[in-house]
């Protein structure tokens, strides 16, 4: 492999691991937050409904 070719080879893996620290960082902290507030949601529904039966 020529030091051209192998230089090239190295941007490709920089880039894909700094796409995939963004996707790490800024996406699946987001998507925890989507789920936790659902979440919440459907307790605080589960608590409505059990104390409008009582």
């Amino acid at each position: 492999m020529s030091k051209r070719h192998k230089w090239k080879h190295n941007i490709g893996w920089i880039i894909v691991f700094i796409g995939i620290g963004i996707v790490i960082t800024f996406i699946i902290p987001v998507w925890w937050w989507i789920i936790g507030v659902g979440a919440a949601l459907i307790y605080v529904g589960w608590y409505l409904i059990e104390q409008s039966h009582h």
